[in-house]
């Protein structure tokens, strides 16, 4: 026969063995909650390097065209986002210059036009070579550097992007 002390006994070890369920049930919604969180905001800052690099890329394309005849524009920095209260991002873009030196306008190309181009298991004509060296082109490679916000150690994360463009 069961007495009334061991019913209140009862259910104090249901009380607590509930307790404990519920207690770990909160903490592995809280943990999958904070690597969610985590893994959004990194998420977000590699699409907005991705964008400031684009941005930026297209932004150096169009200083190269619009330089007026001045001396040939290599490379630039910026630092965006630094005055909102977090690290911020730092983009370094540097312009090579592929093309005849003579329509370079004081630039110096990275190929020479005077020599054979060869590539392995092929040669170009001199055709293929004139065409090319009819054209100026641009290697230019964006650099967007920022910090991860979760890291402890506060190292930088750099997204490259490089593009060739023909003018």
């Amino acid at each position: 026969m069961i007495t009334i002390k061991s019913k209140k006994a009862f259910s104090m070890v249901t009380a607590i063995f509930v307790i404990v369920i519920m207690a770990t049930v909160t903490s592995l919604i809280m943990n999958v909650t904070g690597k969610i969180v985590k893994e959004t905001t990194q998420q977000y800052q590699k699409e907005q390097a991705a964008l400031l690099a684009r941005s930026y890329t297209e932004l150096a394309i169009l200083k190269v065209l619009y330089n007026n005849g001045a001396s040939c524009l290599t490379s630039f920095s910026d630092n965006f986002g630094a005055e909102t209260g977090f690290p911020g991002y730092t983009i370094r873009v540097n312009i090579k210059y592929i093309g005849n030196d003579t329509l370079l306008s004081g630039c110096s190309a990275s190929i020479d036009p005077s020599g054979g181009v060869t590539i392995p298991n092929a040669t170009w004509t001199n055709n293929l070579v004139d065409s090319f060296y009819s054209t100026i082109s641009l290697i230019v490679d964006t650099y967007v550097t920022y910090k991860d916000f979760d890291d402890p150690q506060k190292r930088d994360i750099t997204f490259h992007r490089r593009t060739i463009q023909k003018l």
